[in-house]
């Protein structure tokens, strides 16, 4: 079990995600957009999906409290997308392979739901399309050709971007997330930023949360022993 989440940095994380979903939701009114993302529909959460350390302890604490069969799937991967990260953290199209590999992500139920929707990430919650859902499975739009290649780039606005995706909610999920890592910076000192599940996994590790209770260099240190820092998949620490 994890050391309980600072109070100021749970506040901090609950905010965030609200704000997000409030201005997401208020552009799409004024635009006029209706998302075809739906509860069965989980392409993106194939993804490689890099979040903060304050995140990562919000769903750990809720794993911990009320949802111990999708913790115990955590445990399970963990380890196996740290390997993965020791390998390939510098290999820049690492990510893009991996959601190609449609990996499942452990916090997603057997029939396609996210476990943890209502405090999924930032950057979850900014990955919004109007056009088909099956656009969003990987490999797809890549392999379009002919008539399906037309009818797809017919289908693209100004407001999307990158492909299909919906620009602004994108970019005010990716600026939403560096206010909060720089909120955690002052109120713990730091952050850490990495993929979700690893660092899920890595909150419930001893040694990791003895590091924390001694600050960011030995957090540094901790990680660098394991082979985790740098590289376009690695961790972050600042």
């Amino acid at each position: 079990m994890i050391t309980a989440m600072n109070p100021a940095l749970r506040q901090a994380v609950a905010r965030a995600h609200h704000s997000l979903q409030a201005r997401a939701w208020k552009y799409l009114e004024q635009r006029g957009l209706k998302v075809s993302c739906r509860k069965g529909c989980f392409s993106c959460c194939l993804a490689w999906v890099v979040v903060g350390l304050a995140e990562a302890e919000y769903l750990r604490e809720e794993l911990e409290a009320n949802l111990p069969e999708t913790l115990a799937q955590v445990e399970t991967e963990g380890p196996k997308r740290l390997e993965r990260m020791v390998r390939y953290k510098h290999h820049p199209t690492f990510p893009t392979e991996y959601f190609l590999e449609a990996n499942r992500c452990p916090l997603l139920t057997p029939d396609g739901a996210c476990a943890v929707h209502p405090l999924r990430p930032l950057a979850c919650r900014g990955v919004l399309t109007n056009l088909q859902a099956h656009y969003c499975a990987p490999g797809v739009v890549a392999g379009l050709r002919g008539k399906a290649g037309a009818e797809y780039q017919s289908q693209l606005q100004p407001w999307h971007g990158p492909e299909h995706y919906l620009r602004v909610p994108w970019q005010q999920s990716e600026r939403t997330a560096r206010k909060l890592w720089a909120t955690e910076q002052q109120v713990r000192g730091f952050t850490v930023i990495g993929e979700l599940v690893s660092l899920i996994y890595l909150l419930g590790q001893q040694d990791f949360q003895e590091a924390l209770s001694q600050g960011q260099e030995r957090v540094r240190r901790a990680l660098t022993h394991r082979g985790l820092i740098g590289g376009e998949a690695g961790f972050w620490v600042g």
